[in-house]
């Protein structure tokens, strides 16, 4: 976290800047305040080309198919994700 907090990007809650090392999980709130940010439509679900609008905007340097395996693995088993 020390290299977290020298580095002046974080802009977590400052509870979790009091901990010696990472979190093994993400923080709910984090997760909740990113899709938020994703979700250009507002009706809080977020879909592929959402996730990939958001990643060319800011320029994020994933590799080639990163994106769509990170979203395909966050909606495995889990009942409330549609395909369509």
């Amino acid at each position: 976290m020390n290299d977290v907090v020298a580095s002046g990007t974080y802009t977590g809650p400052p509870k979790y800047l009091r901990q010696r090392v990472m979190p093994l999980e993400i923080p709910m709130e984090c997760i909740r305040r990113l899709a938020d940010a994703v979700d250009s439509s507002f009706d809080e679900r977020l879909q592929i080309e959402e996730l990939y609008k958001f990643v060319e905007a800011r320029q994020i340097p994933f590799e080639e198919g990163a994106v769509a395996a990170m979203f395909k693995e966050a909606g495995t088993g889990r009942g409330f994700v549609s395909e369509d």
